[in-house]
């Protein structure tokens, strides 16, 4: 049996003796570098004294304890070694410049505007070091001088508009979404650079952006308007195609369950599970186009069934039968599972011992083997 304590990429270290230099703070871009230092990169993290180092050293929820490093700023940077250097300085940039003549990958996000005075002018940098791919996350596509935060994205991509349970109660991502989908777009973006330097030789200067990244994440919800002309609405849990999905349901030990029937021989089973086979021939809920056109009523007929099996009893009877249910766990419960567990990394922090969630969520088979 696989001892979940260990990561999914197991002692696999591909990306030893890559040196990446992340002059990114916040989220995004050191979620990117986090990624690579989980793959075996040397990640120098570059912050600035001047400023008190990554802004997120200094968020902290309510209650957090003041010692130690912030939760936030764990979250997205883990094995890295730090270098506080203010790139205002001759010194401190001519530092940079050692770190860069020996590194493959750039990451950062200042703001165009203020490159030049830093050193990191694109066409500059290329220059130095012809070798080096240099990865810049930027906020708005279409809007070069404007800073991105992702609570802003959410709102203009129309995530915000399509989160929550009606048009009067929009709702946040509860995490930064457009950072954790823009850090995604940075490292395909690092890869394909490498990929092509392998084959050329050169590096590269990738652009990535906030809005661009979270409007790519889209997907059918996009199409809704593009294809159907449909304005997606904000529907809470519940999917806009698809019935009964999202639907979530109480258990008779208080524990609720979610409902992610994506075809009709699912919600027959379903229909047979809950001890009534007979609904599923009824003409609302025969098809699933029909069963989204009245899943209110689906819904009506369905809570008082659940309401006859505990949770577990009845995800153990779905899984028998494949039919998609899940229970609806809080965050602590999710990192106990045994994905929660292998997919926590703990390690040293300035002296401190702590906890994040892993980048890397792949294992790697070669020839059919894994190799760790």
């Amino acid at each position: 049996m696989e001892d979940h304590a260990h990561s999914p990429l197991g002692m696999d270290r591909p990306l030893k003796g890559m040196r990446v230099v992340e002059l990114a703070s916040v989220l995004a871009g050191p979620l990117a570098g986090s990624f690579f230092a989980e793959l075996g990169a040397e990640v120098i993290k570059v912050e600035n004294p001047a400023a008190g180092g990554d802004v997120t050293r200094q968020w902290r929820a309510a209650g957090e304890s003041h010692q130690g490093p912030s939760a936030y700023y764990v979250a997205a940077n883990g094995p890295k070694e730090v270098r506080m250097l203010n790139l205002k300085e001759d010194r401190d940039r001519a530092e940079l410049e050692m770190l860069l003549a020996g590194a493959d990958i750039l990451l950062q996000n200042f703001k165009s505007s203020g490159l030049d005075k830093l050193g990191l002018n694109p066409d500059a940098v290329a220059q130095r070091h012809p070798q080096l791919i240099h990865v810049h996350l930027k906020g708005f596509l279409a809007e070069e001088s404007r800073a991105g935060y992702d609570m802003v994205v959410q709102a203009e991509t129309g995530f915000m508009a399509m989160n929550g349970g009606s048009k009067e109660e929009a709702f946040r991502m509860p995490v930064a979404l457009m950072d954790v989908l823009a850090a995604h777009q940075m490292r395909s973006a690092a890869l394909l650079a490498l990929w092509q330097r392998e084959r050329d030789g050169r590096g590269s200067y990738l652009e990535v952006w906030l809005d661009a990244s979270g409007l790519s994440a889209l997907a059918n919800r996009a199409t809704e308007f593009l294809v159907a002309g449909h304005e997606p609405e904000a529907l809470g849990a519940l999917h806009p195609q698809i019935a009964p999905y999202g639907e979530t349901f109480l258990c008779s030990c208080g524990g609720k369950v979610v409902t992610a029937v994506g075809n009709d021989p699912q919600f027959k089973a379903l229909c047979g599970l809950l001890g009534d086979s007979e609904r599923a021939k009824d003409e609302r809920f025969a098809s699933n186009p029909m069963r989204v056109q009245y899943r209110a009523a689906l819904a009506e007929f369905m809570a008082p069934l659940f309401l006859k099996f505990s949770a577990e009893t009845l995800l153990a009877a779905a899984l028998e039968r494949g039919i998609p249910l899940g229970k609806v766990n809080p965050v602590s419960a999710a990192l106990h599972t045994g994905a929660g567990q292998a997919m926590t990394a703990t390690f040293e922090m300035e002296g401190h011992t702590v906890q994040h969630v892993r980048q890397v969520a792949f294992r790697i088979h070669r020839n059919g083997k894994r190799s760790t």
